[in-house]
């Protein structure tokens, strides 16, 4: 299920987000919940639903995690071609969640751009080359998660139900 909101989350709700260069929405989308804290600790079930409710529509913890979760499904003993080349697809849906992630917090200014010299003479990237950024690793993105479908549906069993395509 969380693969398949996720696909649905990405196809549409981060779509309409990224061509609006909606900066706030692609970080809440991309974002990772907040760290376990003492008052997590504390709770009966450990702060676990409301940290995950926290957790973006299509953040590692949410999406990319199951998916690795899914890949890993296919192997029994040893690691199965299968198995491989979807987590090579779910490594780049990770990157591409931390590359929007970093885009939006410079484009909202919470980070700095990095690199230079010793870190300075580093050159503020504008909006409209994050917006080009963002755009580029959405496709990479999408062709990744597309891939990743496709490598899933091949060869299930009939009683498993197929992932949609983005």
């Amino acid at each position: 299920p969380r693969l398949e909101t996720g696909g649905t989350f990405y196809a549409n709700d981060l779509k309409v987000a990224i061509e609006r260069s909606d900066w706030a929405a692609i970080k809440a989308a991309t974002s990772d919940p907040p760290k376990r804290s003492k008052a997590d600790k504390a709770k009966v079930d450990g702060g676990v639903a409301e940290r995950a409710s926290q957790a973006g529509g299509f953040s590692n913890a949410r999406v990319v995690a199951a998916a690795d979760l899914w890949a890993a499904s296919f192997s029994d003993n040893s690691i199965s071609p299968k198995t491989k080349k979807m987590k090579e697809q779910t490594a780049i849906l990770a990157e591409v969640v931390e590359g929007m992630n970093t885009a939006a917090k410079l484009a909202l200014g919470e980070e700095k751009a990095s690199g230079g010299f010793l870190g300075f003479g580093a050159k503020a990237p504008s909006q409209a080359e994050l917006a080009k950024e963002v755009r580029e690793l959405y496709m990479k993105g999408g062709n990744a998660y597309n891939q990743y479908v496709f490598l899933s549906n091949d060869e299930l069993p009939i009683q498993l139900k197929r992932l949609p395509y983005l």
